[in-house]
């Protein structure tokens, strides 16, 4: 749907069609988190609330870590 919306309203598919390959493939929440605190960053509790807030009912997620 969103490639389609794409092509639409802005006469470009392919990069929405990107888009959703990325969505796609990105990790889940406590993945991406993992991923975090492997390279050495504090990100709190593993879930959501701690290490991540998920907004808009997941649409969009923001992930903390901080390195001191």
């Amino acid at each position: 749907m969103i490639p389609l919306l794409g092509t639409i309203l802005a006469s470009d598919r392919a990069s929405y069609q990107y888009l959703v390959e990325s969505i796609r493939k990105f990790p889940p929440q406590p993945q991406f988190a993992q991923m975090i605190a492997d390279t050495g960053f504090e990100v709190g509790e593993m879930r959501e609330g701690g290490a991540w807030t998920d907004l808009w009912g997941g649409i969009a997620c923001i992930h903390k870590g901080v390195k001191v």
